[in-house]
C-alpha cells in the first residue's frame, strides 16, 4: 500500500514539541519527507533524529517564524535537502506560561506584547505562505494547513493578542485559498480546543477540570488529534476542502454553557464556557 503523502515534502514549523512535533511524525508516517523547524534547534534537532531513527527522511532547521530573510533560507534549504516543499502545517505560536499571563485585556494590553504576539503567531504564517506558494505552484500545487484556535472566533476577556492573530490566520486561509485555489494549492485552518501539551502543565486542577467540563468528549484533546487532521488536509483525501477552518475541538463551541449540575467540578463561580479555547 503506498502511503498516501510519498513523494511530498512538508515544512512544519513549532515542531520541537507539542502539536507540531505530533504533526511532524504523523506526516513522515504517512510518506513525507519532513523539514522539523523551531526556533529552538535543539528541539527541532531531537525530533528529527527520533523521525531518522524511525526510517523516515527529516531535516532539522531552526526558524524564527517573525524573520523573512530565516524563512527564505528555510525553504530554500528544505528545497535543496529534501525538494519543493509542498505541504507547510504553520504551528509555531507562543504559548508559554509567561506569554499568557502578559496577554491581557486590550484596556492593560501593552503594545509590546501585542506586536510581539502579532509578529509570531500571525506574521510568521503569512511569511510562510508568502515564500512557500511560489514553489508550490512550480509543483503543480500544495496545501497549507494553519494552525489556528477557537479563540479566533469566541469572545474572551484576555489574551486579547493571541484571539486577534488566530482570527487572522482564518482570514489568511480564506485570502490563500481565494488567491491560489484555481493552480492547485489549498489552505485551510484547524481550530483546536484545549489540547494536553506541555503548556496545559501549569494550569491548577481545578481550572482544567472545569476545561475538561467545558468540552463534549470524556477527555481533553492529544496532540495526536490534531495532527490526524493535518495529514487528511495535506492529503488527496481533502482535495475538495479549501478557504475552511476545521473545529477539532472536543464540542467546546457546539454549545452554550448552562448552570453547574450537582457535584459538577466546575468550581463555584466558574462557568465552562467563560472563557473557550
Amino acid at each position: 500500500m503506498v502511503a498516501r503523502l510519498a513523494g511530498r515534502v512538508a515544512l512544519v514549523t513549532g515542531a520541537g514539541s507539542g502539536i507540531g512535533a505530533a504533526s511532524a511524525a504523523a506526516l513522515a508516517a504517512a510518506g513525507a519527507a519532513v523539514a522539523v523547524t523551531d526556533v529552538d534547534l535543539p528541539a527541532a534537532e531531537a525530533v528529527a533524529k527520533d523521525l531518522a531513527d524511525r526510517g523516515h527522511q527529516a531535516l532539522a532547521l531552526r526558524l524564527d517564524v517573525a524573520s523573512e530573510p530565516a524563512w527564505r533560507d528555510a525553504v530554500a534549504a528544505a528545497a535543496d535537502q529534501l525538494g519543493p516543499v509542498t505541504i507547510l502545517h504553520s504551528n509555531a505560536a507562543l504559548t508559554s506560561p509567561a506569554d499568557y499571563a502578559a496577554d491581557l485585556g486590550v484596556v492593560d494590553l501593552s503594545v509590546e506584547v501585542f506586536d510581539r504576539v502579532i509578529a509570531v503567531n500571525l506574521r510568521g504564517a503569512v511569511l510562510g505562505c508568502k515564500h512557500v506558494v511560489p514553489g508550490m505552484l512550480a509543483a503543480g500545487g500544495g496545501s497549507i494547513v494553519l494552525t489556528s484556535s477557537v479563540k479566533g472566533s469566541t469572545g474572551s476577556a484576555h489574551r486579547t493578542a493571541y484571539s486577534i492573530s488566530k482570527a487572522g490566520l482564518d482570514a489568511l486561509a480564506r485570502a490563500v485559498a481565494t488567491g491560489y485555489g484555481k493552480a492547485g494549492v489549498r489552505c485551510n485552518a484547524i481550530a483546536p480546543g484545549i489540547v494536553l501539551t506541555d503548556a496545559l502543565a501549569a494550569v491548577p486542577a481545578a481550572q482544567r477540570a472545569a476545561l475538561e467540563d467545558a468540552h463534549l468528549t470524556p477527555a481533553l484533546g492529544a496532540a495526536a488529534d490534531i495532527a490526524h487532521a493535518v495529514v487528511f488536509l495535506a492529503s488527496d483525501e481533502a482535495a475538495f476542502i479549501t478557504g475552511q477552518v476545521l473545529c477539532v475541538d472536543g464540542g467546546l463551541t457546539a454549545h452554550t454553557a448552562a448552570l453547574s449540575p450537582p457535584g459538577s467540578r466546575v468550581a463555584p463561580g466558574e462557568s465552562p464556557g467563560k472563557d473557550r479555547g
